[in-house]
Order: structure tokens, then C-alpha cells, then sequence
């Protein structure tokens, strides 16, 4: 039994989410315990998905399905002892190494949802996140798990008549369909609400977050309960079917740590490897974020930022940017602000170890010149600094931005992991036996608090929660048409 080719790799940097929790207790469960022999559930990832789908199994009447779904005909299985693996540390990948937005679509996606999935359908792909964002908030205030949930107004700004343009189409076409767009604000009122000058914005509700906080939050209340064990450094190489001995159908799942015979398997992979027939249909990218400090200049001349953005130029290009409770900001960088070359690489990309100066300081160069009040200071110039950020990215193990730099408020940066597929929607069901929730096109946030408990609650009873849009449902058809 080789290696595979495509697993998590180790991490030569931390995000600043994982830095947070540096120190939990259960970063690294058990990862010197000989695993068992033998589970119900075998769980294949250890982010905020596979956390849910754990505990939406463990505990069902925690997660509430929408009045509409269609209740089960037979009794629900019970769900005995429950194993999640993780190759790296708990909350290591996507989970841990995001931007830090829970952040529902108001409407901007509707044209293009709509063309691939007809209206009906893109009205409920969209309404599923305002859902997500609603089942978030109330699993972390039932549970008070400490993770910095802020809600708050989030905006499009445009920065452009182009995207402005666009935005105003998409989103009267999503108001036409029977939609509530979010609210639009002139250039005058954009500028005051965000501070930045601008052809105008939307603003509609939101959240920010520690995502890794709250992925070891809900595997604490997991842990609780005596089925469920999770083991840390124990990447998985294999999963085929066996015929047990005793007649009955199983999975044996193999790795480097040992062999472990299942009833079901659950992939929650994101972007990584999973289920054989889900080959070739999720594409790994790299997205990189950034680490700024609160305003140098001072919170009596720029005090701290109170809601959300996405700073666009354009559909491809734009920057995100969530507040935290002490001021500092995460700043991500889309892949359409990244230089070619990198951009090109990007594409099948499972590498999260390091980050991009070039892309680093594109984004901070961008964000200083939008807030200048607030003393950020964009440094290297093609200079000499900029040399030292390219090498210190190509060192293993370094995290900070080079004190030679001369930039002003920019600490460190990170590289995650999304995984895309081609009609821009999870993938969500049983693949050949096997059941998986992958492919969340970097809405992983405003998705998983719908689409995990949908697959528990599939699993236990084969009926599905009405709440997740039917799209995500994993076809032979829809693979078919996914691979043409």
C-alpha cells in the first residue's frame, strides 16, 4: 500500500485561525492511539463538515429540518460508534485556513446559478445560505461556543460602473424572480457606510468568525458523547468494500496508522481525494488571506470597522474583508487579482503550505491605497523588500512578513485549500455506497450547517432535509454531465 499523491500536506505556515488554537486540547486527539478495529461510522475529515455531520449523527434532534421535508416511512438506523480522521491536525485545512466569513449570497449569483440550474432552483441555492447563516447562529448561541460570531451589515462595494452594472443586473433579475435582493446604496451612502470611495455598494446581513473555533467547539460536544472518537495524524490511503466474514457488506478504511473495518463511510473532504466516483469532479484551487493589524493611525482617527466587504472591481477581481473583536482585519485575495503564472499553477493545487508574496502584496498594496486614514503602509515596491517576502515564502517553516519589507500593518499570510466544481454547487449523497458532502466552491461557511445535517439525516432515515436545494444532490446524471 503506496502513498497517495494527493493528500494534505504538512503545513510550513499557520493561519491566524489556527494560531488561536494553538494549544486546544483536542488539536492533535489521539494521534499516538492505536485506532480500533472496527466502527459503524467512519467520518474522513476533520473540518467544520465533517464536526456537523458528526454531530447532526449523534445527535439529531439538535439540528432542526425544514417543515416542508417529507418525513420517513421507515424507522431511522441507529448510529453506533462513530471515528473521524483527519491526516493533519483537527481544523488543519479549509476549516482552519479560510477567511473568516459566514456570508450568504443576496442575490449576485442568481444569473448564473439560474443558467445552469434553472430559476426555481437558483432562488433556493441562494435562500439555503440565509438558512445556513440562521442554523449557524442559533447551533453556536444554543451550544455557547466561543468562536468571535459577529454578525454584522456586509457590503458589495463597486468599485467600478462595470461591476456596478453587473451587480444591479444580477440582482433585479433575482428581485424578478421572486427573490429579496440586498439593499442598494448610492455612491454617497456607500462611501459613508464603508469609507471607501466607490460608485456605490449592497448591504445585507452577515457574520464573521473564527471557523476553527468553531470546528473544535462543535468536535468537544461530540467528544461528550461516548460513540464518538476523533484521531488527529491519521490520513487515510485506502477505502475498499469487503464482504465481512459474517456475511454482512463493509469498508475497510487503511493507513499508515492501521486498518479499520466500517459499516458506512463518510467522505468530508472538501477539496482532497475521496470516494472513487467522485473522481475528477471537484477541483482543488489555492485562496490566500492575509493577516492585518488594527489601523496604525489609531482608532480616534480610524476607528474600527463595522461591517464586512467585498471590495470589487469586478466579478473576477475584488478583496474580502472581515473585522475581528480586537480591530485586526482579514484581508483575503481573489484568484483573479493573482498574477498569471500563479494563477495558472493555482489549478489542481492540494499544496496549502506556504503563501504568495506577489499576491500579498497585490492585496495590501490595494488595500492601503482604499484607506489611507488609516495608516496601513504598503512597502517593498519591486525593491528589495519584495525580494525578502518572495524568499521568506519559499522557506519552509516561515510566517511572518519580513520586518525589512517596510510595509506597515501587514503581518502574515496563509494559503487554503477550496474545492470547485464545474456547476458551482456541492456535491452531496451516496457515491457508489458511500456517502460524501465535498465541493463547497469556497461557500463552505454559508452551506455546511445545511448540507451536513441534509447527508445525517439521509443516512438515518434516506430522506432528505427539503432545506438543501436539490442541486447538491449527487446523480449518476449530474456526475455524468459534470465529467462531458
Amino acid at each position: 500500500m503506496t502513498e497517495p499523491s494527493d493528500l494534505p500536506v504538512p503545513l510550513a505556515n499557520l493561519s491566524l485561525w489556527q494560531r488561536t488554537v494553538a494549544s486546544h486540547r483536542l488539536l492533535n486527539a489521539r494521534a499516538h492511539e492505536p485506532l480500533p478495529a472496527e466502527a459503524d461510522i467512519v467520518v474522513i475529515g476533520g473540518g467544520l463538515c465533517g464536526a456537523v455531520v458528526s454531530h447532526a449523527l449523534l445527535f439529531p434532534d439538535e439540528h432542526p429540518l425544514s417543515p416542508s421535508s417529507s418525513p420517513s416511512v421507515s424507522t431511522p438506523s441507529k448510529v453506533g460508534s462513530i471515528l473521524l480522521l483527519e491526516a493533519r491536525t483537527l481544523a488543519s485545512g479549509a476549516s482552519g485556513r479560510n477567511a473568516g466569513h459566514c456570508r450568504p449570497d443576496a442575490g449576485r449569483g442568481f444569473p448564473a446559478y439560474a443558467r445552469t440550474h434553472g430559476a426555481p432552483e437558483a432562488l433556493h441555492i441562494l435562500r439555503s445560505e440565509t438558512t445556513a447563516l440562521d442554523r449557524t447562529a442559533a447551533f453556536i448561541h444554543a451550544h455557547n461556543i466561543d468562536c468571535e460570531w459577529t454578525e454584522r451589515d456586509t457590503y458589495d462595494v463597486h468599485l467600478s460602473p462595470e461591476f456596478a452594472a453587473h451587480s444591479t443586473a444580477a440582482l433585479q433579475a433575482y428581485a424578478d424572480a421572486g427573490g429579496v435582493p440586498a439593499a442598494y446604496l448610492d455612491a454617497g451612502e456607500a462611501a459613508r457606510e464603508t469609507r471607501v470611495a466607490c460608485v456605490g455598494a449592497n448591504r445585507w446581513r452577515a457574520a464573521t468568525l473564527n471557523p476553527a473555533q468553531l470546528t473544535l467547539g462543535i468536535l468537544e460536544l461530540c467528544e461528550a458523547d461516548k460513540r464518538f472518537r476523533a484521531f488527529a495524524q491519521t490520513p487515510v490511503w485506502s477505502v475498499t468494500k469487503e464482504v465481512g466474514a459474517r456475511g454482512g457488506g463493509g469498508w475497510v478504511v487503511e493507513g499508515p496508522r492501521g486498518r479499520v473495518r466500517a459499516n458506512r463511510i463518510v467522505w468530508a473532504t472538501n477539496a482532497y481525494r475521496g470516494c472513487k466516483g467522485l473522481e475528477g469532479v471537484v477541483q482543488p484551487q489555492g485562496a490566500q488571506a492575509h493577516k492585518l493589524s488594527r489601523a496604525p493611525a489609531g482608532a480616534g482617527v480610524f476607528p474600527d470597522l463595522a461591517g464586512s466587504y467585498s471590495l470589487r472591481q469586478s466579478t473576477d477581481v475584488f478583496y474580502s474583508v472581515a473585522p475581528r473583536p480586537d480591530g485586526s482585519i482579514v484581508l483575503g485575495a481573489s484568484r483573479g487579482s493573482w498574477p498569471r503564472p500563479l494563477l495558472a499553477a493555482n489549478f489542481g493545487c492540494t499544496n496549502d503550505a506556504g503563501w504568495h508574496a506577489a499576491v500579498a502584496a497585490n492585496a495590501f498594496s490595494a488595500w492601503a491605497d482604499m484607506y489611507p486614514a488609516g495608516g496601513w503602509v504598503a512597502g517593498g515596491g519591486g525593491g528589495e523588500g519584495t525580494k525578502a517576502m518572495q524568499a521568506a515564502a519559499e522557506i519552509p517553516g516561515t510566517q511572518d512578513v519580513p520586518d525589512d519589507n517596510g510595509s506597515v500593518g501587514l503581518e502574515y499570510a496563509w494559503n487554503g485549500i477550496i474545492g470547485v466544481t464545474r456547476d458551482n454547487v456541492p456535491l452531496v449523497g451516496e457515491v457508489g455506497g458511500e456517502y460524501a458532502a465535498v465541493g463547497y466552491c469556497g461557500h463552505g461557511m454559508a452551506r455546511i450547517f445545511v448540507t451536513a445535517p441534509a447527508l445525517a439525516h439521509y443516512i438515518r432515515t434516506g430522506v432528505w432535509d427539503a432545506a438543501m436545494p436539490k442541486s447538491f444532490r449527487v446523480s449518476e446524471e449530474r456526475l455524468a454531465r459534470l465529467r462531458a
